[in-house]
């Protein structure tokens, strides 16, 4: 009889507490934010990267006069330093946001489904800022220059919005590795970290050799260059997914 009575009563507690845990995530978004370098270091190495590949358009119009013109343009690789920082900066956030996590009593899931929310967020403006970018350099020439870091041809023939997307994707997956590398390290140590990464070399290895040796070279590179910016897109957003459930199976054993 009691059992029956307090039964109700232990569920609408469980009930609340759920409630009241998931209500905690929008505090979790925000410890990650405490520290503001997680933006404005990005920013300037975005801002700055294109600055240094304008200035060696530039020079590079200087040497040689004429060589380079809109049929024959400067492309240079600097729009991805921003995505690295990105990935760095993620594995800097989790290093640093999750034992103050676990001090103010956030479930470690509550502390991941904060910490997706803030890299989605981040992830949908770089794809914003990197379309803006292509845009800019389409409808200017290049600034001027001939020299495109984000317009690229790859990237902008199926559409400017193609190209924002999939940066966005690529650095949302790459932000994830980042931080399901630092729940590794914090998981196993720097010896159990570094045997994992030399496995997963060593696997990777094997695997392309496998590859090869049934498809050819031809039909490895081949495979690469048969992909889309969408198709680039949907991989990245599934690598993103994969490290997703892999950081949350190590959140929840990992030690501050």
């Amino acid at each position: 009889m009691t059992g029956e009575m307090t039964s109700p009563t232990a569920s609408v507690e469980r009930a609340a507490e759920h409630r009241s845990s998931f209500a905690r995530v929008p505090a979790a978004f925000r410890l990650h934010l405490v520290n503001r370098q997680i933006l404005w270091i990005p920013l300037i190495v975005f801002f700055g990267a294109w600055a240094l590949s304008l200035g060696i358009g530039l020079w590079v119009q200087e040497m040689e006069p004429g060589a380079f013109g809109p049929a024959d343009p400067v492309t240079t690789g600097s729009g991805q330093a921003a995505l690295w920082c990105l990935a760095f900066m993620a594995a800097y956030s989790g290093s640093h946001t999750f034992p103050f996590a676990l001090a103010l009593s956030f479930s470690r899931r509550v502390y991941l489904l904060g910490t997706l929310l803030v890299f989605l967020l981040i992830a949908a403006c770089y794809g914003l800022l990197f379309g803006a970018a292509a845009a800019v350099e389409e409808a200017t020439d290049g600034l001027g220059l001939h020299t495109y870091s984000h317009a690229l041809p790859f990237l902008v023939g199926d559409g400017i919005w193609i190209a924002g997307l999939t940066a966005a994707a690529v650095a949302l997956m790459l932000m994830l590795i980042g931080f399901t590398a630092t729940m590794l390290y914090r998981r196993l140590g720097v010896t159990g970290f570094w045997l994992v990464l030399l496995s997963l070399t060593v696997l990777t290895v094997v695997a392309v050799l496998l590859t090869v040796q049934a498809i050819g070279w031809d039909g490895f590179w081949g495979w690469f260059g048969r992909q889309t910016p969408l198709s680039a897109a949907g991989w990245s957003g599934l690598v993103a997914v994969v490290m997703a459930g892999v950081g949350y199976g190590l959140i929840r054993r990992a030690t501050p």
